[in-house]
């Protein structure tokens, strides 16, 4: 019973402690400062450290502030309360629909993952080739039958209802090119698909909308590189500059 009682006491203690600062949260990051003796001044505010109440007096502009929460409750933003929840309280997981890519014969889902201060999201696609490959069109030469990779998202601002983002991306999986030739012998045009490993490494800009919490609509420009093992008949560049453009819809939870 003692023992009970001492452990109630310690968790007591360790609450009221926690519950005794106030704290600063940061635009940036979204990180927090424990903090006391916060005196707020027309375009910056003072605080000490939590703790540290003999230490030095520190300062952070306001602009760098998203809100104030003080140890008794209070809370005093200083942006817009939507825009705070928006950037602080986001959803981490987007499932994303790839929709340009249905015009060059491409099914393509991919994942993405936001790092919990919104700066960074981690996306990896899944690609299926589908249709006539006689009758593609796009950035590439390529045939899509497969591919899969990841890409880095930064996003410089973090979260919100509108964003962007840039980053790295590469690609990996097997197509082939759709060629031909003229048989002298036959005097008959033969076709034949050249199957082919890819490799494709792309530098992505775009652009989010996150109208509601669920979904969000982005557009996105890339430019890089592209490597094959094989090439076509009338060409042996086995590299290549290539483009792409995205338009997603986006599931978000």
């Amino acid at each position: 019973m003692k023992k009970f009682f001492l452990i109630l006491t310690i968790i007591c203690l360790s609450t009221t402690i926690a519950i005794s600062q106030d704290f600063i949260y940061k635009r940036s990051d979204n990180s927090r400062i424990s903090a006391s003796n916060i005196d707020v001044q027309q375009n910056h505010t003072t605080y000490k450290l939590f703790g540290q109440e003999t230490g030095d007096l520190l300062a952070i502009d306001n602009g760098e502030i998203s809100m104030i929460v003080y140890q008794d409750g209070e809370v005093r933003f200083f942006e817009k309360v939507g825009k705070t929840k928006q950037r602080m309280n986001f959803k981490k997981n987007m499932i994303n629909y790839h929709l340009f890519d249905l015009i060059v014969n491409n099914f393509k889902l991919s994942y993405e993952r936001i790092t919990n201060n919104g700066k960074l999201g981690i996306q990896i696609p899944i690609a299926i080739g589908y249709g006539d490959p006689d009758n593609i069109s796009g950035f590439d030469d390529v045939y899509n039958t497969f591919y899969t990779g990841v890409t880095l998202n930064f996003y410089p601002t973090g979260q919100g209802k509108v964003r962007y983002f840039m980053g790295p991306g590469i690609q990996v999986g097997t197509g082939f090119f759709s060629d031909g030739y003229y048989d002298n012998y036959s005097s008959v045009y033969v076709n034949e698909k050249i199957e082919t490993f890819i490799f494709r490494f792309l530098v992505n800009n775009g652009i989010s909308f996150t109208p509601i919490e669920a979904l969000s609509i982005s557009l996105v420009g890339s430019l890089g590189i592209r490597y094959t093992d094989k090439t076509q008949y009338n060409d042996d560049q086995n590299i290549k500059t290539v483009g792409a453009f995205a338009a997603n819809l986006s599931y978000r939870f």
